[in-house]
């Protein structure tokens, strides 16, 4: 017997009468993804579906003929949930943002720029369309970012996401912040607000109406705050999330579009556009 026939016969797994040979996957965890960096990977946007979207578009490639108007979907995963019954989310990190985009026609499909400078406000003037419009004729979306960890209906981590609350739904933003914030739970020093990333809410969405139109947008539940003894792997999970989003350019991963579009720019105060 050859040296390589003796290493081959030392190697290989032993196979016993009548059971079928098994491979451990938890052991190989991560092989062929050591090349691939925060660079390589895109955060998913966590959108309601309107009537204008891919997904619910006979003719597009996004087609999903389970979606209706009104349901959740992540456009990079492809996963759907339905409205009524919403998702689980951990609100990780937030912050707030002033992108400024292009008309539609000639958008490159994301922010032109990202100003995180409230400032920027004071450069704009109401169009006739309403929108706040800079002097170089872009207007300005005052954004609330929620960058969130899914879980499934046992607290397991799904996949994470940024869900922008804008237009109509700023105000459900800032609902869902003072829910976070005014959130307390008894420790053995008395109550204490618990980290964000340590509470569950329940993500829904329903439809809302003025007097000209009708939309849905976004129903928050609070669920629960995640037991360490019980969802140790959720809360590690959701921590780790918030310490990538405040550690790197988070924006630079958001997949506002398809590939190949231009990158967003992050602009300072002092690099905002002058009057």
């Amino acid at each position: 017997m050859s040296d390589t026939q003796k290493a081959t016969k030392e190697v290989a797994p032993k196979k016993e009468a009548g059971v079928p040979m098994q491979m451990d996957l938890e052991s190989l965890s991560g092989q062929g993804t050591e090349n691939i960096t925060s660079r390589d990977t895109r955060l998913p946007l966590l959108k309601i579906l309107y009537s204008n979207s891919p997904v619910l578009d006979e003719d597009d490639g996004k087609y999903n003929d389970k979606a209706k108007q009104g349901d959740i979907y992540n456009e990079i995963t492809a996963s759907l949930y339905k409205a009524k019954e919403g998702v689980f989310a951990v609100p990780c990190h937030y912050n707030n943002t002033f992108n400024e985009w292009q008309d539609r026609g000639d958008s490159l499909g994301r922010p032109v720029a990202i100003h995180t400078d409230p400032t920027i406000m004071t450069q704009t003037t109401k169009g006739d369309d309403g929108k706040d419009r800079l002097p170089n004729g872009n207007y300005i979306e005052d954004t609330g970012n929620h960058f969130v960890q899914l879980l499934n209906e046992n607290y397991e981590p799904i996949e994470n996401a940024l869900v922008p609350m804008k237009s109509t739904q700023k105000k459900k933003s800032k609902l869902w912040n003072s829910m976070i914030i005014s959130r307390k739970i008894k420790g053995k020093n008395g109550l204490f607000v618990p980290p964000s990333w340590s509470q569950v809410y329940r993500l829904k969405a329903t439809k809302e109406s003025n007097s000209q139109n009708s939309w849905y947008g976004w129903l928050i539940e609070f669920d629960s705050v995640l037991d360490p003894t019980k969802s140790l792997d959720a809360l590690q999970t959701s921590k780790a999330f918030y310490e990538s989003c405040k550690k790197q350019d988070i924006f630079s991963k958001v997949a506002f579009e398809e590939e190949g579009k231009a990158n967003i720019k992050q602009v300072s105060d002092k690099e905002a556009t002058p009057f």
